[in-house]
């Protein structure tokens, strides 16, 4: 008898060591997701920053779960021809994760350039949008309200996309319910988030320890789906793609430390028929531009025209 009521006792303490240390990893978990939800905003100016012999305007729309979401929108010269190659065109930029719509400035010249009107929203929850950031999730619908306001403007009648780490999954997920781009492309993007997530917690945590990655990632899905009624486990750019008929450009740098080039190879195996994928020698995450200079102009530029 005593030898049982010993093994109770030992079967109890295990089981109760085991409990508390899954709840101690779920509220940690708990901690890593709300930062992830709720990533610090960057100041965003009150004006849109001045580009030479350019217009531009701040823009708001209301997504359907009531959020607020701004923007700016830039168009080209209007002395530009009219047969420039972003004649009638407009392309949406999106920022990476923790940034805003003031990182895709300069990029948006490129395209103002070109002849493309440009607009540069604050992804949800970043800057001056409300909400908080769900990784594809809410943000399809937003990318979709947007898409109806730059087809609704005079002259426009191609929409385009050109998005980067967070903004190029957000930008890909957004396949699951807008069509109507001509094409996008995806720059340092993950496959999914549970995927990315658990690439990142493994980065940093000592060596031997990379399995911890796994189970304190499932503690933050099931902290974000019981708090917010979130599933972020099905936040998938991968299999949006999979189920496309839009053309997509994959750009990934062979050196981002951040989101592993695999992630945009295992995209453009999802569905080779519309992917186009470009690996950088030297390439950081979200740098390529930095990186390849006029290649990547040349490249990003040519592959917009011929879709």
């Amino acid at each position: 008898m005593q030898l049982r009521t010993g093994a109770g006792v030992l079967s109890f303490t295990l089981l109760f060591t085991l409990l508390a240390a899954g709840l101690c990893m779920l509220g940690a978990a708990g901690v890593a997701a709300e930062g992830a939800l709720h990533p610090a905003h960057v100041p965003v100016a009150s004006v849109c920053p001045c580009i030479a012999h350019m217009n531009c305007r701040d823009e708001v729309v209301t997504a359907p779960d009531a959020t607020q979401l701004r923007a700016w929108f830039y168009q080209p010269d209007v002395s530009k021809p009219e047969d420039s190659q972003g004649a009638g065109a407009a392309i949406i930029l999106l920022h990476g994760v923790g940034a805003s719509r003031a990182d895709v400035v300069s990029l948006g010249y490129l395209f103002l350039q070109a002849g493309y009107s440009v607009l540069e929203p604050d992804l949800r929850g970043h800057g001056t949008s409300g909400g908080f950031t769900t990784y594809g999730l809410l943000e399809e619908q937003d990318i979709r309200q947007w898409a109806n306001w730059m087809l609704a403007q005079p002259g426009i009648s191609r929409i385009y996309g050109f998005g980067a780490s967070l903004g190029g999954s957000v930008l890909l997920e957004s396949l699951n319910r807008e069509p109507r781009f001509r094409g996008v492309v995806a720059e340092s993007a993950y496959a999914d988030f549970p995927g990315i997530a658990t690439e990142r917690i493994r980065r940093t945590l000592p060596r031997g320890l990379g399995w911890a990655a796994y189970p304190f990632v499932e503690s933050g899905l099931v902290w974000v789906r019981l708090r917010y009624s979130v599933r972020l486990a099905d936040a998938s750019a991968l299999n949006a793609v999979r189920r496309t008929h839009v053309p997509v450009f994959l750009i990934h740098g062979l050196e981002d430390h951040n989101t592993a080039p695999e992630n945009s190879r295992l995209i453009a195996a999802a569905n080779p028929t519309v992917t186009t994928l470009w690996l950088v020698p030297n390439g950081g995450h979200a740098n390529i531009w930095k990186t390849a200079g006029r290649e990547f102009e040349t490249r990003v530029l040519g592959w917009l025209a011929s879709h």
